[in-house]
């Protein structure tokens, strides 16, 4: 069965124009448009091409002796914009950490709630059915919160498990193995090596698409990320990594170095960080939900723009430092933090981030899966404007209302 869906505006972000200073005409505002959809694929986007153009033709559902065999939704008075790419959660968790509690606080209640894996998969589900109600169709999801090998294997498995289940979004496994040193382990440099070479031979057999370190001080060094990447790499695995978040230690430039693809949060990265990651086209993602909670420095999101860099935006949603799934409230701090327009923001989570995965997500266009939301608002210049709630009237993935 055929699906067409109307609105009063969509916009495709089909698109290849720098996310620096773009508008919403270059990021393919399409007003009264119609998208249409076969076996959960877009088979057609089409309608007035902003500023002026020629009608649509009525929906099917307005046209006596329409085939039995289409169906179709209208939102005119919504705006559709492409599923959500979350390029940075750690939703894997039991248990949210109080003030004063540290991450291996979390570290032991994931242990215990992985000895019923029905009831920890249960709570996991429940935040990610959340996260694709706020409209997030694609997340990237770390492990990181056992830090044994069988516990990280065990979530990589989770995760591999569920990576196409419909109701949820789709789900890309990062192995975050280092991602703070265990109670088991005397020093960084020992729990490195333990996953040099116990851990990171099996991450890719268990599903793991990327692996990511965090560097900072007190947890990883510059020269042990650099030791745990180029590891990671010998077992093609692709490489991410948290840098330069609550102080400078030259993480980024390390991860650059490595040939990462990301770099993550770089609150504290300078000019020549900048520099060095625009000219080897990585792909910053930042996290204003971890720096409004923390009150971290913003991560310098305009200097990368202006100077030909992506930036990605996601919502770090973790049970410590950043409590939020929803990509509608990030895009409204990104606004406020580093001075984006509604159109960069929407591009952050849609392009960017879906460009920093190596997915095909975050557009709206012929033979790609149909993953997009219905925004209740008058107008795309509201995306990121409005915030503490929902505005997903619809949430469509692979062809499917789930809300």
């Amino acid at each position: 069965m055929a699906l067409l869906v109307r609105a009063g505006a969509i916009v495709t972000c089909d698109t290849d124009v720098p996310q620096n200073g773009i508008t919403f005409e270059q990021l393919g505002l399409i007003r009264n448009g119609l998208i249409v959809i076969e076996d959960g694929v877009i088979t057609a986007c089409h309608g007035e091409r902003a500023p002026q153009g020629a009608p649509v033709e009525p929906l099917l559902s307005e046209v006596e002796g329409r085939p039995s065999n289409v169906e179709a939704m209208d939102f005119p008075d919504c705006v559709i914009v492409p599923g959500f790419v979350d390029a940075h959660t750690h939703p894997f968790f039991a248990g949210m950490r109080a003030p004063g509690e540290t991450m291996l606080h979390t570290v032991q209640r994931t242990r215990e709630a992985l000895l019923d894996p029905a009831a920890f998969w249960s709570t996991v589900e429940s935040r990610l059915k959340l996260m694709l109600a706020h409209g997030t169709t694609t997340a990237e999801i770390k492990t990181g919160y056992a830090l044994t090998k069988a516990g990280e294997l065990q979530m990589l498995d989770l995760i591999a498990a569920h990576k196409d289940e419909r109701g949820l979004p789709r789900l890309i496994a990062t192995f975050l193995g280092a991602h703070a040193v265990p109670s088991e382990f005397p020093d960084a440099d020992a729990y490195t090596d333990y996953l040099i070479a116990a851990v990171l031979p099996e991450a890719r057999k268990h599903g793991a698409v990327y692996a990511d370190v965090f560097c900072e001080p007190g947890f990883f060094s510059p020269a042990q990320t650099l030791r745990y990447l180029n590891a990671a790499r010998s077992h093609d695995l692709g490489l991410r990594a948290h840098c330069d978040e609550m102080s400078y230690s030259g993480a980024a430039a390390t991860a650059v170095q490595a040939g990462v693809d990301t770099v993550d949060h770089c609150n504290y990265i300078g000019k020549d960080d900048i520099e060095a990651l625009v000219a080897r086209d990585v792909v910053t993602v930042a996290c204003p939900a971890t720096t409004m909670y923390l009150g971290l420095p913003p991560c310098p999101v305009r200097e990368i723009l202006e100077r030909g860099g992506f930036v990605a935006l996601a919502s770090d949603y973790n049970p410590g430092t950043s409590p939020c799934f929803n990509l509608q409230t990030v895009a409204n701090y990104a606004r406020r933090l580093y001075g984006l327009s509604a159109a960069e923001a929407l591009y952050g989570v849609t392009i960017s981030a879906a460009k920093s995965l190596r997915v095909k997500a975050g557009r709206i266009r012929a033979g790609e899966p149909a993953d997009f939301v219905v925004l209740q608002v008058g107008s795309p210049e509201e995306f990121g404007f409005q915030f503490g709630g929902n505005l997903a009237a619809a949430v469509f993935r692979g062809g499917r209302r789930f809300s």
